[in-house]
């Protein structure tokens, strides 16, 4: 196995290099600059030079990305350009909302789908397996933000049950179980439509899986030895048809970190998907890049992750060549 992980982790430093590369590239390519941003007026060409010159945004692009990937092999992402922060306190101020909101919907998002996908495939054309058929055509054709908006409308403005966005209610000094109680007020709709969104490919894969699973010799003989339908479905069926959830929950995995922009944005919520944007139209590269950056990386972990789960869910497979 070491030399496994040795080879896929040297394949995964090398594709780093290059997605940084190309990131740093496409956002340094676009016309202007960061400067054109926040100029003030009343500066002259002189004093803009200058500031050109002291951000380092004026030199060639290999010279920059250098200067850049020398300074993030040291743990130093640099500091923003819209407000001077410090890029690691920054991205550590919007991990925690992000890391609450994606968690909650990636239990939500596994026990959904692993409960009905399993039970729909146990009972083909049956109402619960109409019900997940609808539920995946619904999540994958419904846009996230029309979703989030309708929500809004519907439950927020209409009936005014939830809050229509925010991380906390700001205005009120709460504490403790009262602050608890106020953040989850302000997750229900937010994690209601990245729970509806993204529940339709699991449920489609453990749905298909299960049930290609299940029409194999081995679950005949295992019924025909008196195995009850619950183990033949959770010991046998199910393990055997995890391997392309496995590989869906891996991928998964920079969410948890990079957030679901859409979601984050309609619902204002202070997380790091909502970062990306502000700082991608504010052309705060520092910060979109250190945010990329440590996207592909969860990218690479994730894969190599789920590759290395799926010799414990199927002993067959080895990692020897």
């Amino acid at each position: 196995m070491l030399p496994f992980i040795a080879r896929r982790s040297l394949q995964g430093f090398v594709l780093l290099i290059l997605v940084s590369f190309i990131s740093f590239a496409v956002m340094n390519l676009a016309p202007g600059n960061a400067m054109q941003t926040f100029i003030n007026p009343r500066m002259s060409p002189q004093e803009i030079t200058r500031a050109e010159n002291a951000l380092g945004i004026n030199k060639p692009i290999p010279v920059q990305y250098l200067s850049w990937i020398s300074n993030v092999a040291r743990g130093n992402f640099g500091y923003s350009i819209r407000n001077g922060q410090s890029v690691s306190a920054l991205l550590l101020q919007r991990a925690w909302p992000t890391l609450l909101l994606t968690l909650t919907s990636f239990v939500l998002i596994v026990a959904i789908a692993l409960w009905i996908g399993i039970a729909s495939a146990a009972r083909p054309y049956s109402w619960i397996d109409y019900f997940s058929t609808t539920l995946v055509f619904g999540g994958i054709s419904i846009p996230s933000f029309f979703l989030g908006l309708a929500l809004i409308y519907f439950f927020s403005v209409r009936l005014g049950w939830v809050p229509t966005s925010g991380y906390e209610n700001y205005s009120a000094d709460h504490q403790g179980w009262a602050l608890f109680v106020d953040r989850l007020w302000h997750m229900i709709l937010p994690v209601c439509v990245l729970t509806f969104t993204g529940i339709a490919g699991i449920l489609r894969h453990v749905r298909s899986s299960v049930s290609e699973a299940l029409r194999q010799d081995y679950i005949r003989t295992a019924r025909s030895k008196g195995v009850s339908e619950r183990n033949i479905l959770v010991k046998h069926a199910l393990r055997n048809g995890l391997i392309p959830v496995v590989t869906l929950l891996g991928l998964s995995l920079p969410a948890f970190f990079a957030g679901s922009v859409i979601t984050e944005t309609i619902f204002a919520w202070p997380g790091m998907g909502r970062l990306l944007v502000d700082s991608v139209f504010s052309r705060d590269y520092p910060v979109s890049m250190a945010i990329n950056t440590i996207t592909a990386v969860l990218v690479v972990l994730g894969s190599l992750l789920a590759d290395l789960l799926y010799g414990f869910i199927d002993p067959r497979i080895r990692f020897e060549s």
